[in-house]
């Protein structure tokens, strides 16, 4: 006789599983409407099409257009400001700092239409943008400015810190969601495997040189690992 427990339990733990499933299904044609066309052009309908589900359904999930959008914006800023914040109370070592930014990059990678929504809120002025800026964007922004002021970099003026703390949004961020023009511009894939690493790599450059405070950065090398090709006589 078949347990009844059990079997239970494997019909809840699959129902989970599929709303789990049509949830991410559901956020990822958001973000890639939302980045299309901003919150006030899409309709919910759109969503529901780009999702292949159902009005009515997609209102089971989220009970307005705002509270999409809004869950969109969690689910890309929220493992970002954890990860700084988990850096900040950590080792503090030049590598755990690596780490966040290949772990934010592949964060990026992961929801590529995010970055596009974000710059496009920004441009455009929508009505998100305070809640952007406040509840999001400034953590981040302030925790590298933090870092910049620990260690009160030699030849830069206090009052750049905030510039260059906007150079590392611009320099992750930004490579994703100017990814066309880029790729137009230079014939060649951004979002590629390599591209991608290579701009890891410059974003890990750049640490090295501004904060060197953090344990263990006055020992490394340059990251793009440079060989020159000219060859030495024995």
């Amino acid at each position: 006789m078949p347990d009844l427990k059990e079997e239970h339990g494997t019909r809840q733990a699959a129902q989970a599983e599929r709303t789990a499933f049509t949830e991410k299904r559901v956020l990822d044609a958001a973000a890639g409407t939302f980045a299309r066309r901003g919150l006030a052009g899409t309709r919910v309908r759109e969503i529901a099409e780009a999702a292949d589900v159902n009005v009515a359904t997609l209102y089971n999930y989220y009970p307005s257009k705002d509270a999409l959008y809004e869950a969109v914006l969690e689910r890309g800023l929220r493992p970002l400001t954890e990860k700084l914040a988990e850096f900040a109370v950590g080792s503090r070592e030049l590598e755990s700092a690596h780490q966040v930014v290949r772990e934010v990059m592949q964060h990026l990678v992961k929801y590529p239409n995010f970055s596009k929504l974000i710059y496009l809120e920004a441009i455009s002025e929508g009505e998100f943008l305070p809640t952007l800026a406040r509840k999001w964007f400034r953590p981040l922004l302030e925790q590298v400015i933090g870092e910049l002021k620990t260690d009160a970099m030699a030849g830069f003026d206090e009052s750049l810190f905030p510039a260059i703390a906007t150079i590392f949004v611009h320099l992750s961020f930004g490579h994703f969601a100017l990814a066309p023009l880029f790729k137009e511009s230079l014939d060649i894939d951004p979002l590629s495997e390599a591209n991608i690493e290579s701009q890891t790599r410059m974003i890990e450059l750049l640490i090295n040189q501004m904060l060197p405070h953090l344990s263990g950065a006055g020992e490394q090398t340059n990251p793009f690992n440079i060989i020159s090709t000219k060859q030495t006589n024995p």
